[in-house]
């Protein structure tokens, strides 16, 4: 029955116009947004590389230690450029080979030792040593002849010591690491006379920083790339968070994402972790000491000096002067000093209070310290080292 109304056709060609109508929008939003997108991306890259990257060599030049220094400049581009690392079996990580006017690495990640420069008829003694350490053994922020190693391959020498050795030291690694790496030249019958451990602050740090005791540094990144294919959801956010990272655009938006998010506050610390930072560390240095004797060379372990045990810190090292991590250091300080007698079988020594009165800079940041007061590290590790051996320690 008719209703007096009459139906309206249906025109495919008006339905097309439609939808053509919306898909030109569409592209139109889109097209716009991708050119915002690229016009956002090339004025963010050009801000960061011509106001933000040139802070990147400036780390060591703003010490109060090498501002006058002609050469620190140079060394500062050469350390920003010698961060790359390849990945290695069980200690994790070294750095890639480099070659520069201040540092260089060789094919296996070492960093250079200067040479003893005696020869075989004036020395009393030859040595083949490894010294083991974070980058604080390695050498940031000095140049190759003022890393420990050089200085006490030159020390040695004027105490008629012929010494052949490897820098191990590696930025991050905590004691574990360097006992790990103690065992694979074990195993390739790669033997020292002596092996030198340089230690105390990354394993204060990676303790606090992992919320637990003996582990290396950021080992959360280990366990997310070791899941990355075995959870879809866990390769999506980690492709999602690293392909905004790439851009520029990306960096600054999370960097204004950041401004208005409240401040983090410090990671809480675990009650009593200082206790067990000391207990890894007191057992590595067993497992050392029984491999020393077991292989013939014999171990010599240090309790690094750091910042917090600095009396007058200058103005520049006030900055560094910093918590959680300076809170949990001297706690676990305090216990290693009050109980010196566990360690007393042992070539072990607390040479944390190294620099506990010197009034002038000595640090670089929270741990590193400068070429003077690498000499006064070198000097000492010297006297103990030609003392263990059975040479006079007197140059």
């Amino acid at each position: 029955m008719e209703n007096g109304n009459k139906p309206t056709a249906f025109s495919f060609q008006g339905t097309v116009r439609k939808c053509g109508g919306v898909i030109r929008t569409a592209w139109l939003i889109v097209g716009c947004t991708l050119l915002l997108l690229i016009a956002g991306e090339v004025a963010f890259t050009l801000y960061y590389k011509l106001t933000l990257a040139p802070q990147d060599f400036l780390y060591f030049r703003q010490t109060d230690s090498y501002q006058d220094a002609p050469w620190i400049k140079d060394y500062d581009k050469e350390m920003f450029s010698s961060y790359n690392s390849a990945w290695k079996s069980y200690v994790y990580w070294r750095r890639k080979p480099h070659q520069g006017k201040y540092i260089n690495i060789d094919q296996q990640g070492i960093r250079f030792t200067s040479p003893s420069g005696l020869s075989d008829a004036e020395a009393l003694k030859k040595l083949k040593i490894f010294m083991f350490g974070g980058s604080t053994m390695w050498g940031e922020g000095v140049r190759d002849p003022y890393t420990i190693p050089s200085l006490v391959s030159q020390d040695l020498s004027a105490r008629k010591i012929k010494a052949e050795i490897t820098n191990f030291g590696e930025v991050g690694y905590v004691n574990t690491q360097e006992l790990l790496e103690l065992m694979l030249q074990l195993e390739r019958g790669n033997i020292p006379d002596v092996a030198v451990f340089y230690d105390g602050f990354n394993d204060v740090y990676a303790a606090l920083q992992n919320r637990a005791e003996g582990l290396p540094q950021n080992e959360s990144n280990r366990e997310l790339e070791y899941n990355l294919t075995k959870r879809y959801n866990t390769l999506r956010k980690v492709f999602l968070e690293k392909t905004v990272d790439r851009f520029y655009l990306g960096m600054a938006l999370k960097s204004m994402v950041d401004k208005f998010r409240p401040p983090k506050s410090a990671p809480k610390q675990i009650e009593g972790l200082e206790k067990k930072v000391l207990n890894v560390y007191s057992n590595n240095i067993k497992i050392i000491t029984a491999l020393g004797k077991a292989y013939g060379f014999v171990p010599i372990f240090y309790w690094q000096p750091v910042i917090y045990a600095k009396k007058e810190l200058t103005p520049f090292e006030q900055k560094y002067r910093s918590e959680p991590i300076g809170k949990l250091y001297n706690k676990t300080y305090a216990l290693l000093k009050a109980n010196q007698s566990a360690f007393a079988n042992y070539h072990f020594h607390d040479i944390s209070n190294l620099f506990f009165e010197t009034k002038g800079p000595v640090y670089l940041d929270y741990c590193h310290v400068n070429e003077e007061a690498h000499k006064i590290i070198a000097r000492r590790m010297g006297q103990d080292i030609a003392r263990a051996v059975g040479v006079d320690p007197s140059p």
